[in-house]
């Protein structure tokens, strides 16, 4: 009964996308904790966590920011969205001309927000945890930080920032291949 009266509120569910959704997900978490691991030699359960935690952030505010922009789209564009979302084709339109250009920007864009989300969600995850201090509560005077810098040599002390780089890059990579081949396919 419940499930019957629910159906036709729910109008026209985008399974495919849910599903191709997930499974980019899924790639990408296992690359970037790989990367991770190897980087800032963490441990393999770790890694994993970080990288769900940051690809998770990502995913669901890439989303909310999508469903908000969708919106302010001319009509046209919006329909070449919707038919790539739900249908894997674009509509022909005035837009079919231009629609190569406007996807490298989008996905440059997409990337270096990405990037952004991810290396803010696990910086801010690490200071919750109390794995890393904030830069507000270090060492305030200049020979604390002195002395801190003295006591860890430059190789011992892994850059998160070009570990997130490496790791958005190589899932970037990996997702742009399996979204060719699904075109080609």
């Amino acid at each position: 009964m419940f499930l019957t009266n629910l159906l036709p509120d729910l109008g026209l569910m985008p399974l495919r996308a849910i599903a191709f959704q997930t499974m980019l997900l899924m790639l990408a978490t296992s690359l970037e904790a790989m990367v991770l691991r190897q980087r800032l030699r963490l441990g393999y359960q770790t890694s994993i966590r970080y990288s769900a935690s940051m690809n998770l952030l990502a995913t669901t505010l890439g989303w909310f920011t999508f469903l908000t922009l969708e919106r302010l789209l001319p009509v046209e564009l919006r329909q070449q969205v919707i038919s790539y979302i739900l249908f894997n084709r674009f509509y022909p339109n005035g837009w079919s001309d231009r629609l190569p250009v406007v996807m490298v920007v989008t996905a440059i864009g997409a990337f270096f927000l990405t990037y952004w989300v991810k290396l803010q969600g696990l910086r801010s995850l690490m200071v919750l945890l109390g794995l890393q201090p904030s830069p507000a509560t270090a060492s305030g005077d200049r020979q604390g930080r002195y002395r801190a810098a003295r006591n860890q040599t430059a190789s011992s002390q892994p850059s998160l920032t070009l570990a997130v780089l490496q790791a958005n890059a190589l899932s970037f990579t990996a997702m742009l291949l399996v979204l060719l081949i699904r075109l080609v396919a």
